[in-house]
């Protein structure tokens, strides 16, 4: 028997604030994350210099011994299982029962160690090197050292897949246990803020530029006038459990994950392809077992790029038409990379709690396919939620959530 999936715990670190509720208050009294940098601004040809931070973070609250492998991504997305554990009730013990996994994906480790590393060993040479920087620097560093700092024994997996790998991770963990190989999951994602990230969309022409001294108008998800994304970092971080288990203990269930997918469009390897994109929405409804008019709203991915919004626009419109409203949070949060998804799922989540969803910020002149794009936040009571994230690489990713029903 098909076994269903339930959120019971969020984890936050977002570029607007740490409670779930505050920043998704935050998103829907339309402010902003993004600010102009001074340091990005003093680098010559780095054409990008509006960034997305996370405010006053400080790991410190994390033992001395588990954070001597943990660079600033794996901190973050520590502090956030923390935070989810702790919102979800759970007796800490229970998670080290051997039937939790902990499925957790980053771009790649921290980029700050990474960078320090590789300059001192080329200044001193190899026998300088601290053994414990690299596994700051492993690509899987979120993963290991978040169960590691927790006591968890069972699976570990890390989806690093770029923008598309906390949205991967909550997909891949709600199958484990929807399969029966694991009760429980910490699922979810992390990015740290850093130059090299700047300099890869700056490279590919895909970072906002026309916006430096205006920081307030970008990004500009779906509008005419959008120019790139703004790269930001966070963590966000979900408790999911089997739901038979979840009620036997009296947990709170906040929503259903109904399904997912993900997929590669084997085109290219930055350009999006609307093709993938509506292959990869009807696998979700499939493995949900709905049909698209079940979606209410749509969580879109749209970074506020050129091509990408215009690709997910064109998508969504071929599979919901303009029934179905749609808005994006990145002119919010900015473009908190391999943490997005399940920030995104969150802010989601509180949609399906509280009846009203947010709006596009900045979006003045669309000129994308007509889908329902929501101008100003919008009272809805759904049921079901569609999350799309899409990745470098043609990776393709989307979470199908529900409002928590008895039968």
């Amino acid at each position: 028997m098909r076994r269903r999936v339930v959120v019971t715990g969020i984890g936050l670190h977002t570029p607007l604030g740490d409670d779930v509720a505050g920043v998704f208050d935050a998103v829907l009294a339309g402010r902003t994350a993004s600010v102009r940098s001074v340091e990005w601004a003093a680098i010559p040809d780095l054409r990008t210099a509006v960034w997305a931070p996370v405010p006053d973070f400080d790991g410190s609250h994390i033992p001395r011994r588990a954070r001597r492998t943990m660079g600033r991504v794996a901190q973050l997305a520590a502090s956030a299982a923390e935070a989810a554990v702790r919102s979800s009730g759970i007796p800490m013990e229970t998670l080290q029962d051997g039937e939790t996994a902990v499925v957790v994906g980053s771009t790649d480790g921290s980029s700050a160690a990474e960078y320090d590393w590789i300059a001192h060993l080329l200044a001193h040479g190899p026998r300088s090197l601290k053994s414990t920087t690299y596994f700051q620097v492993m690509p899987h560093t979120c993963a290991a050292n978040v169960a590691l700092h927790l006591g968890i024994q069972g699976e570990i997996l890390a989806t690093n897949a770029a923008c598309a790998s906390s949205n991967q991770a909550i997909g891949v963990a709600a199958q484990r246990i929807r399969d029966g190989y694991v009760r429980r999951a910490l699922a979810g994602g992390a990015e740290e803020l850093h130059l090299l990230s700047a300099v890869v969309f700056n490279a590919v022409d895909a970072a906002s530029t026309s916006y430096n001294d205006d920081p307030d108008s970008t990004p500009r998800p779906f509008d005419r006038g959008r120019d790139g994304i703004v790269v930001g970092e966070g963590a966000g971080i979900l408790l999911l459990e089997e739901r038979q288990a979840a009620l036997e203990r009296g947990a709170t269930i906040l929503a259903e994950v109904a399904g997912s997918a993900s997929s590669c469009d084997a085109v290219h390897i930055v350009s999006p392809e609307p093709d993938a994109m509506v292959r990869t929405i009807h696998r979700a409804l499939a493995d949900a077992m709905l049909p698209a008019d079940a979606v209410d709203y749509v969580n879109a991915h749209a970074t506020g790029t050129v091509a990408g919004d215009a690709s997910e626009a064109e998508a969504l419109y071929r599979v919901f038409g303009d029934r179905v409203p749609v808005s994006s949070t990145k002119g919010h949060l900015g473009h908190t990379l391999g943490a997005c998804g399940a920030i995104e799922t969150a802010l989601c989540i509180q949609s399906l709690l509280r009846g009203i969803v947010p709006a596009n910020r900045n979006l003045v002149d669309p000129d994308v396919a007509p889908v329902d794009l929501v101008r100003t936040p919008r009272e809805l009571q759904a049921r079901t939620i569609l999350n799309t994230n899409f990745a470098f690489g043609g990776v393709n990713s989307c979470v199908l959530l529900a409002a928590h029903r008895e039968d």
